[in-house]
């Protein structure tokens, strides 16, 4: 850290207490400013940084990974906000060998989600030959491995991370998937934020965050420690609305300095070219996205009227309201079974497709049980399916053996690499995005050659949750280019 002794009665230095009340994270004392040495440059002092080595690119990393790789080991606590697709495991374990080998004896742990633990182990001994290995750590045995005295890179997946955790002998924590944290007061957002406090190597990646929910970044700027907490980071940039539809809203003239802020800690990345780098990756092949209309029977028609007071679905109303509607509409209410011809329907697109490996996506237990009943040949991954198992389906479905997967968003819909689907059928979809376009990535990213199409079987009180999810990606995507143009704006101006 830098430190600075001021003197209220001198200009010049009253207007150094200005610039450092406008850095993102700062402590002023009596006369004394303290600010990390990063940000001496911009006031013009000395700083002294640690000395870490010298971070040495990957040969195989392409120009943008290698650049952003070795500013992460310079800032040392930093978030790589990157769209599927663009080699952010290889950033990480990029972060963590550069950490391993600065903090002689410590150990490094990556938090991941379960699904993605054996993939990143994979990419390890892929780009590594061998020389980076990395324990798989249960976690009924996380706190020994954090307690080991040699010099070990360690991966666990996010559940492990419970109450009573402590630090042990890590020196660094890195977060896959951080969107995690996107629920601020999230059982597992806080434990690692505790878990973290004081690591001299912190580090986050996830998919770039909507534009339009940009309170996402909070947690992600508690953790690697830029504010002291959740509210102190949303009382710089944002204004409390209440229980509105929006309910934090950037201040006024508040755009340019949060993204300056977040410029410091973070970085956006959507497409490579934006900041000048080669685009190493061939255009994505094309999503096509196809509605099919499926008729409601008369209970599920009955219901629906009962719940809203109308024959037609419009007005759907609120969150237990959308909920209860979401599920009648799948075949169930309030967890007695409702007859449906979602199933039936299902199965009637995949048989079109004999020959394409697809991914069937669904919300509920019950559904879930009811596709399965429908698709007897499909493999089907639920939350009680064993590691071992899960493993062992998704190695087969890559591989081409198992040509249909039934399974869950929140289950496999982070981070896993299967570019072998090629149709992808919506069972359930709800209101979040992010859900949404997760899922969708999971066949359609960089390596992926042949289109993706999506098929949403969907009933008329299931319209309007779909046309908030699609009207909103046509929106995102528009927003994310005009969010990576300001952040880099921001960047050439430091």
């Amino acid at each position: 850290m830098s430190t600075l002794h001021l003197d209220p009665h001198n200009v010049n230095d009253y207007a150094t207490f200005l610039k450092v009340k406008a850095l993102p994270t700062y402590k002023i004392r009596g006369r004394v400013a303290t600010f990390p040495d990063e940000y001496a440059r911009l006031l013009h002092v000395n700083g002294v940084a640690p000395d870490d080595g010298v971070y040495t690119p990957h040969p195989r990393a392409f120009d943008y990974q290698q650049a952003i790789s070795a500013l992460a080991v310079k800032k040392r606590k930093f978030a790589v906000f990157a769209d599927c697709g663009l080699g952010k495991t290889l950033m990480l374990l990029e972060f963590a060998r550069h950490a391993a080998e600065s903090e002689y004896g410590k150990r490094i742990l990556i938090v991941s989600p379960l699904m993605v633990m054996q993939q990143t182990i994979d990419e390890a001994a892929r780009f590594y030959n061998g020389d980076l290995p990395i324990d798989r750590v249960p976690a009924a045995e996380l706190q020994d491995w954090c307690n080991g005295l040699s010099g070990r890179i360690g991966i666990t997946n996010w559940e492990a991370m419970r109450e009573g955790l402590t630090q042990g002998n890590l020196a660094g924590l890195i977060l896959d998937e951080s969107s995690m944290l996107k629920s601020h007061y999230g059982k597992f957002g806080q434990r690692v934020i505790e878990l973290g406090k004081g690591l001299p190597w912190k580090m986050c990646n996830t998919g770039t965050p909507a534009p339009n929910d940009r309170i996402e970044y909070a947690n992600h700027a508690v953790f690697l420690d830029q504010f002291p907490n959740v509210n102190a980071f949303l009382a710089r940039y944002f204004v409390n609305r209440g229980q509105t539809s929006n309910r934090w809203e950037l201040k006024p003239h508040a755009l340019e300095p949060f993204y300056r802020s977040l410029s410091h800690w973070s970085i956006f990345l959507n497409n490579p070219a934006t900041y000048g780098w080669h685009d190493n990756t061939d255009p994505l092949p094309p999503i096509h996205v196809h509605q099919h209309y499926v008729d409601m029977t008369p209970e599920q028609v009955k219901l629906t009227s009962d719940m809203t007071g109308s024959l037609f679905a419009h007005k759907i109303g609120g969150i237990v309201n959308r909920a209860s509607l979401s599920g009648i509409a799948k075949g169930n209410y309030h967890g007695k079974p409702v007859e449906t011809n979602k199933p039936a329907a299902v199965r009637e697109l995949v048989d079109q497709w004999p020959d394409e490996s697809t991914i069937i996506w669904c919300l509920y237990n019950h559904e879930q049980e009811s596709i399965e009943r429908a698709l007897p040949d499909a493999a089907s991954i639920t939350g009680t399916t064993p590691q071992e198992k899960r493993q062992m389906i998704i190695d087969e479905f890559k591989a081409g053996r198992v040509r249909t997967l039934i399974s869950k968003p929140k289950i496999l819909g982070f981070g896993l690499n299967l570019q072998i689907a090629t149709r992808q059928v919506f069972s359930g979809i709800q209101d979040s995005y992010e859900s949404y376009y997760q899922a969708v990535k999971r066949s359609n990213r960089y390596g992926s050659e042949r289109p993706l199409n999506v098929h949403i079987p969907i009933t008329d009180i299931e319209r309007p949750m779909l046309e908030t999810v699609l009207s909103k990606a046509d929106r995102v995507q528009r927003d994310t280019e005009e969010q990576e143009r300001i952040f880099k704006q921001c960047q050439m101006a430091l």
